[in-house]
Order: C-alpha cells, then sequence, then structure tokens
C-alpha cells in the first residue's frame, strides 16, 4: 500500500513537470514508451504496480466511501435517514436506476478484473521468482474473494469470471451465490491461507490471518443460507485458530481503538489504509462525514476543522442509543460525541459567549441517569438536569435532548439533531470543508473474531461456548470494576442478544445490513425498530421481501446484449 502511495506521488510530480514542458512544445508530439499490460506486467514492476492497483478498489466507492457506507449502515434497526442527502436506500424507495448500487457494482467487478489480471499474468513473469509468483497470486485471491463475497451478499447471484477480461465483452451471465461461493470465494481464501505470509513488511497488506478471518466470516454467512452445522463447523475453527494463534488482542480500553495515533494497534487484523498526503489520499476515508448531526446550523456554533464537515446522512433510532446498559457498559460514551463548545460570535443566543458555552447531547432524557469517564477512566454516575453537563456545570449551555430541548417537549432530536457517533471524527484534515479524511478503515477487528465464534456457536446449539465468546467482547467493554455485571450465562444466549451484542460493539462499521440479512430479520427488526421518533417511518412502512436482496443495477441490464434477469421483485 506505501509503494501504491509512493508511485502515485510520483505520476503527479511528472504531469506537473509535463504540464510545464508543454508551453513550449505545445505542438510536438514524441512517443515516450509504448506500454501495454503485456509489455509491463511482463516486469516486477509492473506486476507489483497491477497489484497495488487491485488494492485500490477498496476504498473507490465502499469502504469509507458514501455508496458502501449506504448500503450497509442505514434502513436497518440502528441507523435511519439523517436530514441531508440522497435517502432513497435508508428508506427503501430506491428502484434499480439508483447510482449508488451501480457505483458498488461496477467498482467491485473493476477490482475483480484487476485480480484476474495480476493471476492470470503472474506465471508470464521471468523477472520473479515462482514463490514470489505464488504470494501475488494469494493476495490477488483474497482481493477477489472480498470483492464477490461483497456481491454475493448484497445482490445475491452475480455473473461469475475467473478470467480477465481483455477489450468489449457485452454478454453476462448469473452464477448462483451457492457455486460463487464454492468454486471461488472459498477456494481463493483457502489458497490464501495456504500462501500469504503471516505478516507484511508493507502495512496493510492481505496477510495469513486477514483471509483466516475473512473465510471464518464467509463460513458463518454460507452456513445461514445452507442452514448447515458442518459450515458453521468450519467459521468457529477459523476463529478459533486466529484466538488460539496469539497474534492479536484486545485493547484494554475500547475507548483507544479509535484514537489517530493508535490506529496499528493489537487488534486490527487487517485495514484500508489512507495517506495522511493529500496529493496520494484518493478518496481519503469519509466516514467522518456521515454520522455527523448539523452542528454547525446550531446557536454559537460554525463548521470547523475540529468538529468536522456535518453530512447528516445516519441518525441513530431510539432503539440504537437504547442498546447499552451504561451503568456497566462504557461503550455509548466512548463512542458518542456529546459535548459542543461554542465558536461562534455571530449567531450566539443572549447570555452566551465562545468558549463558554457548550451543546449538550447526552443520548438520554432529563431525570435520567447517564455515566461519563474521570481523568483516571473510572465511571462518573450523573442525572441530566438542565444545570449539569459533565464537568461543565458553570458553563451556559443548551440542552439536546431525545425528547426536548431545554425543557421544550418535542423540540429534542430531530433529522438535522441528533447523538452523533464519534469513531470516525477526523481533525487532521487541512481545512474544515475538507472531505478526503486520513483514517485507516478497520475491516478486520479481533473483537468480532469472537462474535462470529459466538454466532456459530449458537447455531450449533452450543451456548455454553457462545456465551464464553461473547463475554470476552463484553467484559472488555466494561467500566472498571464492572465485569462481573456484563457477565452473561448460557441460558442469556439467543439471536437478538448475538444481534444487540454485534451492534454495541460495531455500531457504525458497516456490519449492520449484513449481519440482518444474514440472520434472516431484516425485515422484522426494521418494522420493529427503526420507527424513529426524529423522522416519518419510511422505512418499516416501505421495506418487503424484495428488499433483502438489491436489484441488479438497471446500467447492468441495459448494456448485456443477452438477457440478464434482474432480481425478483424488481
Amino acid at each position: 500500500m506505501e509503494t501504491l502511495k509512493h508511485r502515485a506521488s510520483i505520476a503527479i510530480i511528472l504531469l506537473v513537470i509535463f504540464s510545464f514542458q508543454s508551453c513550449n512544445d505545445y505542438l510536438e508530439e514524441t512517443m515516450v514508451s509504448d506500454v501495454s499490460a503485456d509489455s509491463y506486467y511482463s516486469t516486477k514492476e509492473g506486476l507489483e504496480d497491477g497489484l497495488n492497483a487491485a488494492y485500490s478498489y477498496l476504498k473507490v466507492q465502499y469502504f469509507g466511501q458514501e455508496p458502501g457506507m449506504s448500503m450497509t449502515v442505514y434502513g436497518t434497526d440502528l441507523y435511519a435517514n439523517g436530514s441531508d442527502g440522497g435517502k432513497k436506500l435508508g428508506q427503501y424507495t430506491f428502484d434499480p436506476s439508483e447510482g449508488l448500487l451501480w457505483q458498488v457494482w461496477s467498482t467491485m467487478y473493476q477490482g475483480i478484473n484487476q485480480c484476474n489480471a495480476i493471476i492470470g499474468r503472474s506465471d508470464d513473469n521471468s523477472e520473479i521468482s515462482e514463490a514470489a509468483k505464488t504470494e501475488f497470486k494469494a493476495e490477488a485471491r483474497f482481493l477477489r474473494a472480498m470483492y464477490y463475497f461483497i456481491l454475493v451478499r448484497q445482490f445475491g447471484d452475480v455473473h461469475l469470471t475467473l478470467e480477465e477480461t481483455i477489450g468489449v465483452e457485452t454478454e453476462a451471465n448469473r452464477t448462483l451465490a451457492s457455486e460463487i461461493y464454492e468454486t471461488a470465494i472459498v477456494p481463493d481464501l483457502e489458497y490464501g491461507i495456504a500462501n500469504l505470509p503471516e505478516t507484511q513488511s508493507d502495512y496493510g497488506r492481505a496477510t495469513k490471518s486477514a483471509a483466516q478471518f475473512l473465510l471464518s466470516k464467509v463460513y458463518l454467512t454460507y452456513g445461514w443460507l445452507k442452514n448447515d452445522n458442518a459450515i458453521f463447523q468450519e467459521s468457529i475453527d477459523l476463529a478459533e485458530g486466529i484466538i488460539d494463534g496469539g497474534k492479536f488482542s484486545l485493547l484494554s480500553d475500547y475507548g483507544s481503538l479509535w484514537e489517530l495515533n493508535n490506529q496499528k494497534n493489537s487488534e486490527v487484523i487487517w485495514s484500508v489504509q489512507n495517506s495522511t498526503d493529500p496529493l496520494t489520499r484518493g478518496n481519503g476515508n469519509r466516514s467522518h462525514l456521515f454520522f455527523l448531526m448539523g452542528y454547525d446550523k446550531l446557536p454559537g456554533m460554525k463548521r470547523s476543522i475540529e468538529y468536522g464537515r456535518p453530512y447528516i446522512r445516519f441518525s441513530p433510532t431510539p432503539y440504537a442509543l437504547s442498546l447499552w446498559d451504561r451503568q456497566y457498559d462504557s461503550r455509548y460514551y466512548k463512542s458518542y460525541q456529546h459535548i459542543w463548545m461554542a465558536n461562534n460570535t455571530s449567531n450566539l443566543l443572549a447570555a452566551q459567549k465562545v468558549g463558554d458555552t457548550a451543546i449538550f447531547l447526552p443520548g438520554v432524557n432529563v431525570g435520567e441517569k447517564y455515566y461519563i469517564a474521570d481523568e483516571n477512566g473510572n465511571r462518573l454516575e450523573k442525572t441530566l438536569s438542565q444545570s449539569y453537563i459533565d464537568g461543565h456545570h458553570n458553563k451556559t449551555h443548551v440542552i439536546y435532548t431525545p425528547n426536548e430541548r431545554n425543557g421544550e417537549a418535542g423540540t429534542g432530536y430531530t433529522e438535522r439533531v441528533y447523538a452523533t457517533i464519534s469513531k470516525f471524527t477526523d481533525p487532521t484534515r487541512e481545512s474544515a470543508n475538507l472531505k478526503e479524511g486520513t483514517r485507516d478503515f478497520f475491516v478486520m477487528r479481533y473483537a468480532e473474531v469472537y462474535l462470529i465464534a459466538a454466532e456459530a456457536y449458537f447455531k450449533i446449539n452450543d451456548n455454553v461456548n457462545a456465551a464464553k465468546m461473547l463475554n470476552v467482547v463484553r467484559e472488555r467493554a466494561a467500566w472498571p470494576g464492572y465485569k462481573d455485571q456484563m457477565d452473561i450465562t448460557e441460558s442469556d444466549v439467543s439471536l437478538n442478544l448475538i444481534l444487540e451484542e454485534r451492534g454495541r460493539e460495531l455500531a457504525g462499521e458497516m456490519q449492520r445490513w449484513y449481519d440482518l440479512t444474514r440472520t434472516k430479520t431484516l425485515i422484522e427488526r426494521v418494522k420493529l425498530y427503526d420507527n424513529s421518533t426524529n423522522s416519518p417511518n419510511y422505512s418499516a412502512a416501505n421495506i418487503s421481501e424484495r428488499h433483502l436482496l438489491r436489484p441488479i443495477p438497471q446500467n447492468q441490464i441495459d448494456r448485456t446484449s443477452n438477457v440478464y434477469e434482474q432480481n425478483p421483485g424488481w
């Protein structure tokens, strides 16, 4: 990944140099090279660049990008739409012409074709060793498996090709999702496990552990599809293998996961990298945009680098805010921002002043208890009142709660003002309006290994081990001194508990739509819980069986010369 960033930087520098030369050589044309895939991929440098390019599609429209996040975060039991931007996916009012669908679809296939090129051309490269060829193919097959795994979970049966597309092809055929799992995704990841290195000198490249993680999750998903305990056992074996391997460990503090200076920590199995150099950052990580409420239109506030640029896309449902037992579980406090200090003199209310006025969104109502950390990380219990805001009790303030604002019933959370997740905030951006963030996007976290294993154990009716796995994650989440209160027993284990635990641990991390479609609970839970008081209940009213799969993008159907069938109901 670092090599890719470096070469992108060189390319930009060369472009600038050539642009200056063009002033004097405007009409002169000189052939400086004759580069083709055949000639370039036959070199060591060419194959390396090709593999780097195969990684790049992960963050073009998917991880940390609006299309991918829109297709995984909202329209679920945890997140409804905010006030701004495209809402159709979250409200289930979209159709096959929805542009976000096509952006993800086409990007995944571009990535697949790049992987196919590396896999197919590696053997013809005479400049690298056989061992290096095997590792190149293992990385490309890992990525190809990931791209196909995204496609089959979103769209079901899709076109399968394991050969590079050269030139124009207008025919496409739908392959059963089960066949794609069995002939592409699983074999690719098995090859990766057998041939990928334990570690990589370039952080962010595929490793054996990353392939083990992904295959464990693939087996969990495929197990639900086939209702096969043997497949769930495969998922368990891989997850337990990662745990027993001892390469990773949970951080003692859930909050430290999201510290910008701690991104390459012991819990991250694999992440998508984003450069701190604006010249090579590309789209960057844009997660910081989408969860942020519209603070910049509130009294005493203006947009800033510190607080971020609000896109106001995803607002938490009341159910989401109720998930945590905040008396014992620290994750709500460590996942959400609660205080904004006034920074704008032009629209202050009477008696307010910059730096001495707080806007407070605690996620609870007046009179209810809430919990914060003291300077040593220990739990402090507070009762929300109009006169106390965390450590800012001497400050003037405006309180927004789910039900009211400063004692005004019915003026609380809206589509624009709501509790804001803080996992993705990025004050490292060069300006307040800059969209391209620098954070890595955590795709595989060690905590999820335990959650995957717990769900698979539950599916084979082993709730003893399911509880054991869940307790590892829950105990890490506990406020100091309250681990025992977080423990559960086998009798507590249920699908609902597992889904809630995934929601508590992984909120906002592009997991929820997959969790609900995998477990076949999407429609039930959206109708039950996506009933936000801060917006009309579009999702629950509109969702139906056809939404268990996305429609095949209309562009794909229109551009295919043979008949490419649409998903049922579309």
